[in-house]
């Protein structure tokens, strides 16, 4: 087969969910991976940021041997620069989201819209079925896939479950190249009147009363969808009301009073 493909792949600046100190993505950094399985020409890997952010020399790291840096701010508009920059590629890959910034997951569809190009999300393997066509896993939910057959050119948003490939290895880190190319000045995104940004807050712990299951009966409830059951306390003043709540968390030993 006939390699003729020319692929990109988009990489972010992540976030360690616990000290918060930048590092790959992990969804970039399985983009990475699935591009080397595709191709045996050099995969060029793009970033639109700061060429100083200590995450790409992650990617260095994970295989990547060279990173074209596109200059923009924090609150630029990236999508001009990649558009220009990614038009001449017949694969643009990327993580599905990033870890970190505003609007996360919205970029591989609109690349792909700005580009007039299908998109396909949640990809977890893909390989090549013709000299331009490929044939893209999906993950769905509860565990199901989907196989879906695409031609180039076209865009692939990588989910963060799919194989990352490649260890990290300092030898790499240290022999790859970051290079800062010369661009266009970003557009400023808009502020949005009336919009406040503030951290994501963990959600509240639901409660669940603990039922001991065996394992057969634990995959069976989790592919097969059922109804919750509970009790509805229509009638009755909300002292009765609230009495038929305290019994259900007496009950499965939700409260200890």
């Amino acid at each position: 087969m006939n390699d003729a493909l020319d692929i990109a792949v988009l990489v972010s600046e992540g976030r360690n969910p616990t000290s918060g100190a930048p590092r790959a993505a992990r969804a970039d950094v399985a983009a990475l991976a699935l591009a080397g399985r595709l191709t045996k020409r050099r995969v060029t890997v793009l970033h639109a940021g700061d060429a100083r952010s200590p995450a790409l020399a992650d990617y260095l790291a994970y295989g990547a041997e060279r990173i074209e840096v596109l200059k923009a701010e924090a609150d630029d508009d990236v999508l001009p620069l990649l558009v220009d920059r990614a038009a001449a590629f017949d694969l643009i890959i990327t993580g599905a989201r990033a870890e970190k910034g505003a609007g996360s997951g919205v970029l591989p569809y609109a690349l792909a819209k700005a580009l007039e190009r299908p998109v396909v999300a949640n990809v977890l393997l893909a390989e090549r079925s013709s000299e331009r066509g490929l044939i893209a896993t999906q993950y769905l939910p509860k565990g199901a896939r989907r196989a879906i057959s695409i031609d180039a050119p076209a865009v692939i948003a990588v989910h963060a479950n799919a194989c990352a490939g490649r260890g990290y290895a300092y030898a790499r880190r240290l022999n790859g190249e970051i290079v800062e190319q010369n661009a266009p000045p970003a557009k400023t995104a808009p502020a949005w009147p009336g919009w406040t940004v503030t951290p994501a807050m963990r959600p509240p712990r639901k409660l669940a009363p603990v039922v001991e299951k065996d394992g057969f009966t634990r995959m069976r409830d989790a592919i097969e969808p059922k109804a919750k059951g509970g009790v509805v306390a229509f009638e009755g003043s909300s002292v009765d009301k609230a009495q038929v709540i305290l019994n259900y968390l007496r009950q499965h030993r939700l409260v200890e009073f």
